[in-house]
């Protein structure tokens, strides 16, 4: 899979490119998150693994990883709240789609909702 290509800053974009731009940079962005958390994640695999270790070095990069992974927590609640300022921009049938009911399933985005059937959301 390659990666996606912004326009050039110059650029003139429609909405819809818009909204897809940001979209794209919200994912890239959640993407290089992961990548990093499973970097934190080899990275206690390693130091555990090693025969010897000292109680100090593992409480050391426990901390370091601690610390990214608040620092992560950070950054996802930037990233929702960029998206839910995108979702508004969405199409209405499209925003309609994949709004979530806090008592049923979570919504596949791709196909409209199957019919709720709680007396909450009825």
């Amino acid at each position: 899979m390659s990666m996606p290509t912004f326009p050039d800053r110059d650029t003139i974009l429609t909405r819809e490119e818009a909204v897809n731009a940001i979209l794209t940079s919200i994912a890239m962005e959640e993407t290089a998150l992961s990548h990093i958390l499973n970097a934190e994640g080899e990275k206690i695999q390693y130091v555990l693994a090693q025969k010897c270790h000292n109680l100090c070095e593992v409480v050391t990069v426990n901390e370091s990883v601690a610390s990214l992974v608040e620092k992560i927590t950070d950054l996802q609640f930037l990233l929702k709240a960029k998206l839910q300022v995108v979702r508004d921009f969405l199409p209405p049938q499209v925003r309609d789609i994949c709004e979530p009911h806090d008592c049923c399933e979570p919504p596949d985005c791709r196909e409209p909702p199957p019919p709720c059937k709680c007396k909450r959301c009825c």
